[in-house]
């Protein structure tokens, strides 16, 4: 199984810098992820985002500025925007698992018998 890392436009920058060029992936997984973040943040803080996988880092999208939202109030400092370690971790063990199966919904079948998986063992 792969694993996937949300990583900020610094990291990114950074990984770049020392590495060379970093191959950035534009498919479903990725809009599977957001939109599953999307629906979370719908249900959580009542966001009232389109479900269309998209978002940007700079607190200029629906998404980014939901996130941020939600990030403030779990308690998440800076509130950047970007769904990632920091927002994970000062989650609450209710909405991680209400995430993850969002997520898993958004990305069929295979993904939710994966996250049924999960929970069992």
């Amino acid at each position: 199984m792969s694993k996937r890392f949300i990583i900020t436009e610094e990291e990114r920058n950074d990984i770049r810098s020392r590495y060379g060029l970093l191959n950035e992936q534009d498919d479903a997984p990725n809009h599977t992820f957001i939109r599953g973040v999307q629906r979370f943040l719908n249900e959580k803080i009542r966001a009232g985002l389109k479900v269309d996988g998209l978002t940007d880092n700079n607190l200029k999208s629906d998404t980014a500025k939901a996130i941020a939202k939600y990030q403030s109030k779990i308690g998440v400092v800076p509130t950047d925007g970007v769904w990632g370690r920091d927002t994970w971790s000062k989650m609450s063990p209710k909405d991680k698992q209400r995430c993850e199966d969002l997520v898993a919904e958004e990305g069929g079948v295979i993904d939710e018998f994966i996250n049924w998986l999960g929970k069992i063992f």
